[in-house]
């Protein structure tokens, strides 16, 4: 190395402090002028302050480069809940039309037990509700089980069974005052555009018994998210829905929501099908950058899982979050 490189390179290392003291004192000006514009402007401080409020609260915004989506189905809604209380629509398709809503319907059977029974009180599986519609058939007539467990069935696997014996065997109560609860707690909810004739949601030849006015189960994707909403202080609904498998007593729960292990963040939901509803799905899942929840509703469809996965990515992916 030759002398005057090496003096070169010592001029620069001496060099260092000064030029690292002066960014330093010239950062320490910068702000030094910024605070005393503020003291004597506080106006210009709090309009930043409140500008910088309102974009927070603004987000998610639309990524215009992506295309909107098309969506199979008769109904959508996608609603962002900010951990700040903001609500923003993100994705609606035919929000308020009335359409049957098949099994969704028991997350309403499940807030109107957790709201008026004793879930500790013992309930004996009737005859009659082992005669519902269904594939599975999991409980027996006669078999005693306390209240809380029949939430189980009731929203992992969709259990006509446990719903009907929800309105029709825990003691003291019966089919049509169940059912008065439900339309009771929809009308209080402000669920205008709902209404219930059975506490399983089967269309109204499959239900028995048979009701004279061939009545069914309906509601909009607009209401159904209200639904959702006002079941976030019910830990055990959500606590239930998420449960992949559930072995408190005799066979073997499964959870019918595929969504749970093959979409991230998904903090629980509810299937339906008739053959009058087609295929329904309510999901609520965090967020991207855990800035919230959202609630997805999909009614009408023939396939709820691979249109409710697609409704998840795109507003991840359409949304600047």
């Amino acid at each position: 190395m030759t002398g005057r490189l090496k003096l070169f390179l010592i001029a620069i290392f001496l060099s260092l402090p000064f030029w690292w003291g002066a960014n330093l004192l010239e950062r320490n000006l910068e702000d030094f002028f910024a605070w005393r514009q503020i003291s004597r402007n506080p106006q210009i401080w709090l309009a930043q302050v409140s500008l910088d409020q309102k974009l927070r609260d603004a987000k998610p915004f639309r990524n215009n480069e992506i295309a909107p989506l098309e969506l199979e189905g008769k109904a959508g809604l996608s609603l962002f809940l900010g951990e700040n209380g903001q609500e923003k629509v993100l994705f609606e398709l035919n929000q308020e039309e009335k359409l049957p809503i098949a099994s969704l319907t028991k997350l309403m059977t499940a807030k109107v037990a957790i709201d008026n029974y004793d879930l500790a009180k013992e309930v004996t599986v009737s005859k009659e509700a082992i005669l519902q519609e269904e594939n599975f058939g999991k409980l027996q007539a006669g078999k005693v089980f306390e209240a809380k467990y029949l939430l189980y069935p009731l929203l992992m696997e969709s259990s006509n069974d446990a719903a009907f014996s929800f309105a029709h065997d825990y003691p003291g109560m019966s089919l049509g005052n169940f059912v008065s609860l439900m339309n009771k707690e929809a009308s209080e909810l402000g669920l205008t555009n709902t209404f219930f004739a059975n506490p399983s949601g089967l269309d109204p030849e499959d239900f028995r018994p048979r009701s004279p006015d061939n009545k069914i189960n309906y509601s909009t994707a607009k209401d159904l998210v209200f639904l959702t909403k006002s079941l976030f202080d019910k830990p055990i609904i959500w606590e239930i829905l998420s449960t992949r498998r559930y072995n408190g007593y005799g066979p073997e729960l499964v959870n019918n929501n595929l969504l749970l292990d093959s979409l991230s963040g998904v903090i629980g939901g509810k299937t339906g099908y008739t053959g009058k509803a087609q295929k329904c799905m309510i999901l609520v899942t965090r967020a991207p950058k855990n800035s919230g929840n959202l609630i997805n509703v999909i009614l009408g469809s023939s396939d709820n899982f691979g249109e409710m996965r697609k409704l998840v990515n795109w507003i991840q992916t359409a949304y600047k979050w």
